[in-house]
């Protein structure tokens, strides 16, 4: 008989640990955080209380909580906890001395249609009548329980304005303190058009461009109330510039990103601007280069989209601006789809377009406290805007430090591969030093082999993130639709003999990835359906004494058999016996 091994891809939700308070841990740690000035220790029964009080205060330690199983949370100086758990063991009287561990699930909030943000959780669900592929977003989960933002980094927005009223984006938009650029305490931003201090949104074509936008970036999270931005917690400062259409003149946006610089000279922290919108073809400006330039002098990441014409950006005669401009602080993003390819309208370009981050059937705020669907470059240029305010809010970092973060940090995707510069899409947990999380799923394991009764099929381990350490399997049977799989008892390894209780049915195989903070699992699609094939087996007669001959001088003898199924005699086993003729 054989066997054969499939494998299939499905979802797990991440886990991840928190950072020490106030520590930042190297990128490649992958030990547990813990709080610091804290350890656990157990004495264990009948050790003296003055040595456990000399003891405590060799190490600097008072005792804070005493359990109820005998054990005691000491604090200790603060940088101090590995230095107190070493000289609690080596003293030989403590039955244990431990870290206290920071243990905290997947920060998923409740938002209640975080579920349509696929971009931040792609679980393989259906979103506005797409399903997606498992693990195919930008790990936002797990980099929030690292960080969820903070309201000291300000993001300025160029594009049509904000609804800064938005009972979802209200909480995170930047106010005046009065004086800055000379517009009023509690204004929220500026107008080029008309030369006000009032930046709401009034575009007709999407609803609300610039207030998507500002939902994707930084939409109040773990509130209760429509969806979660990249940041939970941020400020978003908008300068609108486009009209009502969309439209605007290279210009108005020189002075909306002059505005930008001037409210950073009066002290207002920004860090990151956002503009969405795009010049086509050969509108090259100096003018506004320089004004890039200008924004990274002053510490401003400037990151824009690449444009939804389906065109190379390599190619000067069509490609879009501001994204060609290549400047040192500057990124330009095109838009990913649920299964990490490239929508066909999503610009492109090997030497001119940075990365991908998720742009297609993006659901965020919208005007008048509305929600909707957009697609666009506009919506994955926000996704790294939000990403760059996330990971400034976790370390502090040069404008020019944060842009190699993002772009040496991307999770590379086959698909991107010659149409992006770094042939990744956005990874925000890889980019935040100290984030990790259970294993999950980059690439779905593969099958080998032919399924075909006797035959042996072989499943891959796929790509994992979070530097799995073990795998384990397991072989499932399914229907012949692919549907109604159960596990198949014993077929545990990564190897499978197809059996004759497969034919006529499909298999896949199950891999789980392990790590120090859990487990992952991911499965291969359906095999095809399994044939019969040839068998190994016994034919003929099988018994002896099954036939008698007398031994005569070249006496000679032939028997016939047939096999059940084609195949080859690989072995024939001949007894002879005494007895009687």
């Amino acid at each position: 008989m054989r066997q054969l091994i499939v494998g299939m891809a499905c979802a797990v939700a991440a886990l991840g640990l928190t950072a020490a308070s106030g520590a930042r841990s190297d990128r490649s740690a992958k030990q547990p955080a813990y709080a610091d000035g804290a350890v656990i220790v157990d004495y264990g029964v009948g050790t003296d209380a003055r040595l456990r009080t000399g003891l405590e205060r060799g190490v600097g330690g008072t005792v804070r909580h005493r359990f109820r199983n005998g054990a005691v949370l000491l604090s200790v100086p603060s940088g101090q906890v590995s230095s107190a758990i070493d000289a609690l063991r080596r003293s030989g009287q403590v039955r244990y001395a431990e870290p206290d561990y920071l243990q905290v699930a997947s920060a998923v909030p409740n938002d209640p249609s975080f579920t349509k943000q696929w971009a931040l959780s792609n679980l393989g669900q259906s979103v506005n009548g797409t399903t997606g592929t498992a693990g195919d977003d930008e790990r936002a989960t797990p980099a929030w329980d690292v960080t969820t933002g903070s309201s000291s980094i300000v993001v300025a927005e160029v594009d049509t304005g904000v609804d800064y009223n938005h009972p979802d984006l209200a909480a995170n938009i930047w106010s005046n303190p009065g004086g800055i650029n000379g517009c009023a305490a509690g204004t929220h931003g500026y107008n080029v058009l008309t030369s006000t201090c009032d930046p709401m949104d009034d575009d007709t074509s999407y609803g609300g461009h610039g207030t998507h936008v500002a939902g994707i970036i930084g939409a109040v999270g773990n509130n209760g109330v429509g969806v979660s931005g990249v940041n939970w917690t941020t400020r978003i400062l908008p300068v609108k510039w486009l009209n009502s259409s969309g439209s605007g003149t290279t210009s108005q946006l020189i002075s909306a990103l002059d505005w930008v610089l001037q409210a950073k000279q009066a002290g207002v922290n920004i860090r990151v601007v956002n503009d969405s919108a795009t010049f086509v073809g050969t509108s090259f400006s100096q003018a506004l280069s320089d004004e890039i330039d200008a924004l990274g002098q002053a510490g401003i990441l400037f990151v824009t989209a690449a444009g939804n014409t389906g065109e190379d950006n390599d190619d000067p005669s069509v490609g879009r601006y501001p994204c060609r401009y290549d400047r040192p602080t500057e990124i330009c993003v095109t838009a990913s789809a649920q299964n990490d390819t490239l929508p066909s309208w999503a610009n492109y370009g090997a030497t001119t377009v940075d990365l991908a981050a998720p742009g297609n059937n993006i659901y965020s705020t919208l005007r008048n406290n509305t929600y909707g669907f957009i697609n666009g470059g506009s919506m994955a240029a926000a996704q790294v805007s939000g990403a760059a305010g996330l990971i400034l809010s976790a370390d502090s970092l040069s404008t020019t430090a944060l842009k190699a973060d993002i772009l040496d940090n991307v999770d590379p995707v086959a698909a991107l591969s010659g149409l992006v510069r770094t042939g990744g899409r956005l990874d925000i947990c890889s980019a935040i030093p100290g984030c990790v999380s259970r294993p999950t799923p980059s690439s779905l394991p593969v099958v080998s082999g032919a399924p075909q009764q006797g035959q042996t099929v072989a499943v891959s381990n796929g790509s994992w993130h979070g530097s799995p350490t073990s795998y384990t399997y397991q072989w499932e049977r399914c229907d012949a639709s692919g549907a109604n799989c159960t596990s198949i008892s014993g077929a545990t390894q990564s190897s499978y003999l197809v059996t004759a209780a497969d034919v006529g049915a499909t298999l896949r195989g199950a891999v789980t990835a392990t790590n120090a903070y859990g487990t992952g699992a991911a499965e291969s699609a359906q095999t095809a359906v399994v044939t019969a094939g040839a068998s190994n087996g016994t034919f003929g007669v099988t018994t002896v004494g099954g036939s008698s001959d007398p031994l005569t001088i070249d006496r000679k003898r032939v028997n016939h058999f047939s096999l059940g199924v084609s195949g080859n005699v690989t072995k024939l086993s001949m007894y002879l016996e005494p007895g009687g003729k």
